[in-house]
């Protein structure tokens, strides 16, 4: 949309109903999902229930490896668009969750339909964007994102101070359905190929093993990633808590606090977009990791809101960085034909330290208190880093090698 001149002509195309959807879902995004896990603790759900919040988008994750081959032995857009579509419409029952129990379960079905569309996408992504283009293209939607998620978490804040969420996410979730109404319009003009040559077989958790033994660049790019991934996750649930019950924060400040971190997500995009085409994935998440391993840090130390906005901005910038890193490297590794299955590998090994690792942090915070389990996060993150420095070592002398 914004950015159509700086898109070479032949996916331009399909990169404007890509970021169309985008900003559409950015107000969708704003409105609803990013205000959950606040509005269930001022419902008053438990730590417990806080940590499986936390754990609802994971779940889906797991059964990321029956997603992938499921999408791809069949249409790839028509099976993202019909998932999406249940995702979204589950949060039509929002109207009806009146408790914490209520509520969280129709957010383990939303996150459950979401990820299911996850190994779709990085399909569908594969295929519309040539590898030189697609850092750039990718930051550039997600710039297109991040400004309507601004103004959506400003007034996602306001509205639910003084509405109740039964009406708001409702009507949030028709925009986040509407959106996809765009995204079915991008031509995918080699699916008959890819359909032809896709195997028509179930997959099995053996194969993580398979996958594992024939690409050891995978394998350590899994561990050092999962090691990151887990001292993330350990501090997300205790986030809200914190912000609920430590700072007593409104969800005006909130939604100011989520704008501000949507506005870093644009300078985020550029930056990493141009960082991962011309460093490299693994480069630009090694300063990712470093980046992200303040935010726990910042509240560890927060005694007001100050901290809170540091890491607020931080947390925004870092964004990019994970995700386009992310999916950039396992494109790259691995073939039109297996990108679906190394997705799939990976987004299973998420779901596995996003039910672990909330339930960790929860316990340190019950045992030890939340600024020391604050500290742990810390401490794992930079462990990641560690291994992530070993890895880019291996992975440019294998490189060199070949």
């Amino acid at each position: 949309m914004f950015f159509n001149r700086r898109i070479p002509l032949f996916i331009r195309e399909s990169y404007y109903y890509d970021s169309a959807t985008a900003v559409i879902w950015g107000i969708f995004w704003g409105t609803s999902v990013a205000f959950f896990p606040v509005i269930a603790r001022k419902m008053g759900a438990s730590n417990f229930q806080m940590a499986l919040l936390s754990m609802a988008p994971f779940i889906g994750s797991l059964f990321t490896l029956y997603w992938s081959r499921l999408s791809s032995n069949t249409n790839e857009m028509h099976f993202f668009l019909f998932i999406k579509f249940l995702a979204r419409i589950v949060l039509l029952l929002m109207c009806l969750a009146v408790n914490p129990f209520i509520f969280i379960f129709v957010v383990f079905l939303n996150s459950l339909f979401e990820q299911a569309g996850s190994p779709a996408y990085v399909g569908i992504i594969k295929q519309i964007y040539p590898e030189e283009y697609r850092g750039r293209a990718m930051g550039y939607v997600r710039v297109e994102q991040a400004i309507s998620a601004i103004f959506a978490c400003w007034i996602g804040g306001i509205l639910l101070d003084h509405y109740n969420y039964q009406y708001i996410f409702p009507l949030s979730a028709l925009l986040g359905i509407f959106s996809l109404n765009y995204f079915r319009k991008i031509k995918i003009k080699n699916y008959k190929t890819l359909k032809r040559n896709s195997q028509k077989r179930n997959i099995f958790p053996g194969e993580i093993l398979e996958v594992f033994q024939k690409d050891k660049r995978f394998l350590f790019y899994s561990v050092a990633f999962f090691c990151w991934g887990f001292g993330n996750l350990l501090a997300l649930p205790l986030y809200p808590i914190f912000l609920v019950d430590n700072l007593k924060l409104s969800n005006t400040l909130i939604g100011k606090l989520s704008s501000l971190s949507s506005f870093m997500w644009i300078i985020s995009y550029f930056f990493w977009g141009r960082l991962i085409d011309k460093k490299g994935p693994i480069n630009s998440l090694l300063l990712c990791i470093l980046i992200s391993s303040f935010i726990p840090l910042f509240y560890a130390r927060a005694y007001n809101i100050w901290p809170i906005i540091l890491a607020s901005i931080f947390s925004g910038f870092n964004v990019g960085g994970g995700e386009l890193s992310r999916i950039s490297f396992i494109t790259r590794i691995s073939t039109q034909k297996e990108v679906q299955k190394y997705w799939g590998i990976d987004y299973t090994l998420m779901g596995v330290r996003g039910i672990i690792a909330p339930l960790v942090g929860i316990n340190l915070m019950k045992f030890l208190g939340i600024k020391i389990a604050f500290i742990s996060s810390f401490g794992v993150i930079l462990l990641g880093f560690i291994l992530m420095v070993m890895f880019n070592l291996y992975y440019h002398s294998r490189r060199k090698s070949s």
